[in-house]
């Protein structure tokens, strides 16, 4: 199976004005890795995910995701904002740093949910918050995130 995360999915200076943008911007690193086959049906499954309620947990991080047959592969792409936007988050602070989680529809039922888990125990942690802020290389961020997605989906 391909990795979860891959220096394709990475891009530590996104230029989009808003989580909406934000969201097609990383969606689209998605597709042209091969992992989607249908874009514009993830997207309309993780804009819809985001009316249901917030996925920005505060700390200047968003998790937006979507469970869909438009994925081939399960995704994790990774964005920083430099700016920050607006993402109604729970502390109503902006969001730097985003997770896009796309997962088939198919797969193992709760697999976003590890992959979630996964992910939010680690964001806990002021110092691995502080390196994902810090880093400026995609190579240093798959160092960083090593090991948290292969265990989520063991």
């Amino acid at each position: 199976m391909k990795k979860i995360i891959n220096k394709n999915l990475i891009k530590l200076d996104l230029k989009g004005n808003n989580k909406e943008e934000i969201i097609k911007e990383l969606s689209q690193l998605i597709k042209s890795d091969g992992r989607l086959n249908d874009y514009d049906g993830y997207i309309e499954e993780v804009f819809s995910r985001e009316k249901l309620t917030t996925t920005g947990l505060g700390y200047g991080i968003a998790i937006p995701h979507g469970k869909c047959d438009a994925v081939d592969i399960p995704s994790v792409a990774f964005g920083k904002i430099k700016k920050g936007v607006d993402w109604a988050s729970l502390d109503e602070k902006p969001v730097y740093l985003v997770f896009l989680l796309a997962v088939p529809k198919e797969a193992e039922s709760n697999q976003h949910l590890k992959i979630l888990a996964a992910l939010s125990r680690k964001l806990v942690d002021d110092e691995f918050r502080q390196e994902l802020m810090d880093v400026e290389s995609g190579d240093r961020l798959l160092e960083i995130l090593s090991g948290i997605f292969d265990e989520a989906l063991k």
